[in-house]
């Protein structure tokens, strides 16, 4: 009886692990939506089937770790907390396919009268004398940080919960649901912020009116020698941006609700670290419009997106992983028995 009672256990246990997470249901709405957008836009037939191709291996991959990871072992276990950092670049890619530009640029003329008035103010332009070249570079670091930001939140989170050793004796993550929440508002975040991409077809400032704060001796011309402009972070800046990113502004700003959400998250389960990463998610977002990066409308926009994806995550039900699968052993003899 004890062991059909243990046998029964451990197959309740398999087929609650056996799950999509609340993330992964998540990253899974945005690649069903780019399939169907990959009809809907007019995109080349070649880049329609990349699409379809990449986006039906991404959704493969999630449901099968849904459906095997737990039992696989923890290696799956750990690819499966940490695939939506690969999942996010694939999405980002994705949604730059459906971008269609605005020649007459309507929003970015809109977007940039506003830009004009807050950088232009006089409280600005003494804030950014007073910081000197030094102020350039400490928000291009900021801007920097953009790329590592997200998964060093989610290592924050990862590395932050306790483990346990389950009945067998090996090691085991303590089942916890703080991984599936922490993806789930992030990937709200940002991948939300990419579906709306392809609606609001930006010009990054910094390529269409060269407009660098004067102030900090930036300008949209030539780089000064010792400005922020022409330092290495800036440099660097430019060469990820001119290599790996869609060459389009996404309102809201991908990197300020990710920044964000991934500051909420982190904060949420470690608190004094998050104090930390919140200020670093400040900074992003003043970077994005100090560096012309973005439009202050997209990194307010982007700041909104965030915290909605936070609040709302915080109300959706989660999938957990058990702590423990119990451990089936074969009977023992009794005393006196062969």
């Amino acid at each position: 009886m004890s062991q059909v009672a243990t046998l029964t256990e451990a197959s309740g246990v398999a087929q609650k692990a056996a799950g999509l997470r609340a993330a992964e249901k998540v990253a899974l709405a945005f690649f069903a939506y780019a399939v169907m957008a990959s009809w809907f836009f007019p995109v080349p037939l070649s880049e329609r089937l990349a699409i379809l191709a990449l986006s039906g291996m991404a959704m493969g991959i999630l449901i099968l770790l849904s459906r095997r990871a737990y039992s696989a072992g923890s290696a799956f276990l750990a690819l499966r907390d940490w695939l939506p950092c690969v999942l996010i670049v694939l999405a980002y890619r994705e949604s730059g396919l459906f971008l269609m530009p605005d020649i007459s640029h309507r929003l970015d003329n809109l977007f940039i009268v506003w830009d004009r008035a807050l950088l232009g103010s006089a409280w600005f332009r003494s804030l950014a004398a007073a910081g000197g070249p030094w102020l350039g570079r400490v928000m291009e670091l900021a801007y920097l940080l953009v790329y590592p930001f997200v998964p060093l939140g989610f290592a924050a989170v990862y590395f932050g919960r306790s483990w346990s050793r389950d009945a067998s004796g090996g090691a085991a993550l303590r089942a916890s649901k703080s991984a599936d929440r922490y993806w789930t508002a992030v990937l709200i975040a940002v991948l939300g912020s990419y579906a709306l991409f392809p609606f609001f077809p930006l010009t990054p400032p910094r390529v269409l009116f060269h407009d660098l704060p004067v102030a900090v001796g930036l300008s949209g011309g030539a780089d000064p020698a010792g400005s922020a402009s022409g330092s290495l972070l800036r440099q660097l800046n430019f060469w990820i941006l001119g290599h790996y990113s869609v060459q389009a502004c996404i309102f809201p700003s991908g990197h300020v609700a990710g920044a964000v959400a991934t500051a909420l998250a982190v904060r949420r389960e470690r608190p004094r670290l998050g104090i930390v990463f919140t200020v670093a998610a400040a900074l992003i977002a003043v970077s994005t419009v100090f560096g012309r990066y973005h439009y202050t409308a997209d990194a307010l926009a982007g700041a909104a997106v965030g915290l909605a994806a936070f609040l709302l995550a915080e109300h959706l039900p989660l999938h957990s992983v058990p702590a423990t699968v119990p451990s089936v052993r074969s009977p023992q003899p009794r005393p006196g028995q062969a």
